[in-house]
């Protein structure tokens, strides 16, 4: 019996694709079959065999994503078809926002390992695939629905602990957006391990230092220090980066979590990442035994790809602080606080509501001029709290000589200021008029409010 050729083999597997041909023997009298091959069809054999291979990876990673939701998915029971290939908008997305609570946890052997010693609010814009990031202070006081006045890191701690209903993620959430005054669509939780993991797992961060840090204090006993520069870090080293704050500042170490958040961002959207299976494989097993998230898996993905779509160098970027143009100063009540300035929190609720419109304001950097013309007392100071926090210097806050019905806006910069400009008009429903006098020397832009603010909030 003679031997098959791999072609021969192959074409017995696909089947009889020939055509039976009669031909005459060379004696003149005895029929003969043979087949008349046909041309391999190498390009359906390539296609075949990497739809064998995507229908094994896939299975693969289809069965450890469905395991794994049983642990990230709040609740830990693995979610339906539904959760899976779910279809339809995110939640917010027909409002033009969709806003994420980011926390981060001590976890396991870590004291006060249920206090979330990370508070960020990640807000995407899907029409235009604009991200803004901005970080809430762990010593905020605010009211927690149920248990009074406490720092706001203690809302996950407290939810835990009392069996909240939804736990700490969801009594985090309910007061993050009452503090804010702005939906909070989704949450997701991270312990420091989950952390370290991740960023190990795509091969470290590179990070630019702005300052040398020294902290003898360092959380467990440590002293942390490191030089400015660009840095490659390990997830031990990020978490370090990210955690130190005794010889800055807690807004300061907000800066940094921004930042390491966003090279994360880069380093798991990159094609070395998304294409290496080996590190998805790991990316996945992390998440599901560090991170705890209330929405679907089809939420999950489709927030993951509007994501992948953002350019880093667009992001906006803000911490609450206690700055001279911050919404907050430092208060003891019983124990170091963070309060607003103003006394109530309609200015860190306009930061958070309008934080796309602060890039532009910042870059701009208007020095304003605030009036009184109500003949009302404490107007300009009420409306100089009102637009404080947004990228603009407030000079000078005192009364107008003059009592006007409506407000009036000056603007002495010649069109330099064109966002702020813009953003002022919004607000106060009115139109800049160009001033290019002496009067408004010093000050890019005059507001002077009239009594058709005295009833507004």
């Amino acid at each position: 019996m003679s031997k098959k050729s791999i072609d021969d083999i192959l074409s017995d597997i696909e089947g009889d694709d020939s055509n039976n041909v009669q031909k005459v023997s060379d004696n003149g009298k005895t029929p003969v079959k043979f087949k008349k091959k046909k041309k391999k069809s190498w390009k359906k054999r390539i296609i075949l065999t990497l739809l064998v291979i995507f229908l094994a990876v896939g299975t693969f990673f289809g069965y450890k994503a469905y395991m794994i939701a049983k642990k990230m998915f709040e609740g830990g029971a693995a979610p339906g078809l539904l959760g899976l290939f779910g279809q339809g908008q995110l939640k917010g997305e027909a409002d033009g926002r969709v806003n994420v609570l980011l926390l981060g946890i001590g976890g396991d052997n870590h004291p006060g390992g249920t206090l979330t010693d990370t508070i960020m609010v990640a807000s995407i814009k899907p029409a235009t695939n604009e991200v803004a990031l901005l970080s809430v202070p762990r010593d905020l006081y605010v009211p927690i629905d149920g248990y009074g006045k406490d720092k706001i890191n203690a809302a996950n701690a407290l939810g835990e602990q009392k069996h909240y209903s939804g736990g700490g993620m969801a009594l985090s959430k309910d007061t993050i957006s009452k503090t804010l005054d702005i939906p909070i669509h989704y949450t997701v939780r991270v312990d420091f391990s989950g952390f370290e993991k991740i960023i190990d797992t795509v091969g470290g961060v590179d990070i630019n230092v702005e300052k040398d840090l020294y902290d003898p204090y360092y959380p467990d006993n440590g002293t942390y220090s490191i030089k400015a520069g660009m840095h490659h870090m390990d997830g031990k080293a990020a978490l370090k980066y990210a955690r130190s704050r005794e010889t800055t500042s807690d807004f300061d170490r907000a800066k940094r979590q921004q930042q390491i958040l966003v090279q994360v961002k880069e380093k798991v959207f990159s094609a070395n990442t998304l294409l290496n299976p080996a590190k998805m494989s790991e990316i996945l097993g992390v998440l599901g035994d560090h991170i705890k998230t209330d929405m679907q898996i089809w939420e999950a993905q489709r927030l993951a790809t509007m994501f992948q779509k953002v350019d880093k160098n667009k992001i906006v970027n803000r911490v609450l602080d206690n700055g001279p143009d911050g919404p907050l100063e430092s208060a003891n009540y019983g124990a170091y606080v963070l309060i607003p300035k103003s006394g109530n929190f309609d200015e860190i609720q306009n930061i958070a509501k309008n934080i796309f419109t602060l890039g532009p304001l910042q870059n701009e950097a208007a020095k304003v001029q605030v009036l009184n013309a109500t003949g009302a007392s404490g107007q300009a100071k009420k409306a100089a709290d009102s637009i404080s926090g947004f990228g603009m210097k407030i000079l000078d806050v005192s009364n107008s000589d003059d009592v006007n019905s409506s407000t009036v806006i000056y603007d002495h910069s010649n069109g330099s200021k064109s966002k702020t400009i813009e953003f002022l008009e919004q607000k106060y429903c009115t139109k800049a008029v160009q001033k290019s006098d002496d009067s408004g020397a010093g000050y890019d832009i005059t507001v002077v409010i009239g009594k058709d603010q005295l009833n507004k909030d």
